[in-house]
Parts: structure tokens; sequence; C-alpha cells
């Protein structure tokens, strides 16, 4: 499973690819949406965790943009600047997860084995 942690802020992504690849996951980290899609385009990623608040391109964006291109992107949006319930409307449909900042390393390992797991059992 390949994982993409997209963070306008450094120390962020860092630290998510940090605590993700201890876990035992495959991740990579950029710091920008245009970064993302980029990646996106010639990277499959079984999941993205991207924060939501971010210079010219916000993670809401990068989601739309990203499921043109990898329809079945499982996602999980970090944010410090929505509600839950907001940003999850914002989503639409399919699954996905809104992990509220700050986390706890062990709130983002939960929260990505769940939604990789949920991914796994619709299989």
């Amino acid at each position: 499973m390949r994982i993409l942690v997209v963070d306008d802020e450094p120390p962020i992504v860092q630290l998510c690819v940090k605590i993700l690849a201890r876990a035992g996951h495959e991740v990579d980290g950029v710091t920008s949406g245009e970064d993302a899609l980029a990646r996106l385009t010639s990277t499959l990623v079984d999941l993205l965790v991207v924060d939501y608040n971010m210079p010219e391109l916000n993670g809401i964006e990068v989601i739309r943009r990203a499921r043109t291109f990898q329809p079945g992107l499982k996602v999980v949006m970090i944010t410090a600047h929505r509600t839950r319930e907001a940003a999850e409307e914002e989503l639409g449909a399919g699954p996905s997860w809104v992990l509220m900042k700050p986390f706890t390393p062990n709130e983002l390992v939960q929260t990505v084995d769940a939604t990789l797991n949920q991914s796994r059992d619709r299989s």
C-alpha cells in the first residue's frame, strides 16, 4: 500500500512520513497541491493524506482533481480550520476520513490503517 502525504508545512510532512514509515507503510510526502497532482499523475497510490488549508490549491481541490485520474483514491484529510462535519460534506461521496489537528502519532496510524482496511474489505 502506497501513501502520499501532502501539507504545505514541511515539518508536518516529515513527521507524518516518519510516523507512517515506522508503522510499516510505504510513504512519500510533498509540500504543495501542485506537487501532489504531479506525483499522482505518474504514481498510483492507495491513500492520500492531505491538509485542507494550503495556498494555491486547498485539500478539497487536490482531492477533486486527483480523483479524476485515480477515481478510487482513498483520502484522509487533516485540518485545524474546519469542523469535521463541514470537511466530510465537502469531500462528497465515497469513503473518506477527517483527522483534526493536532493529532497524535497513534491517531494518525489508526486513521490510516482504518482507511486502508476499509479499502481492502471492499475489494
